[in-house]
């Protein structure tokens, strides 16, 4: 993916989120994923009419982080859930 990239959530995919963490449970292959905090806000935001770059813009804004820090974090984290299947891309 890159930052013109708009991720979409696996049709799928069940996600719990818990106080610290986002559950995610593929129907697909019966497999089980935990995000952290922030990855479970990836996932938030992965809805397909969000870019990768709005993403991490967002991101920056609600943890007052710099956003060429995040913006690598999240390309490898979305790039992990596409090949898990747990995002596609949306277009």
């Amino acid at each position: 993916m890159t930052r013109l990239s708009s991720p979409r959530r696996n049709g799928q995919v069940i996600a719990q989120k818990g106080s610290s963490n986002f559950l995610l449970f593929n129907m697909g292959d019966g497999n089980y994923y935990s995000l952290n905090e922030v990855g479970g806000r990836i996932w938030e935001l992965s809805d397909g009419h969000h870019t990768v770059g709005q993403i991490v813009d967002i991101l920056a804004a609600e943890y007052e982080a710099p956003a060429e820090a995040l913006a690598q974090d999240a390309l490898e984290l979305l790039d992990e859930l596409r090949g898990a299947k747990l995002v596609v891309e949306a277009g």
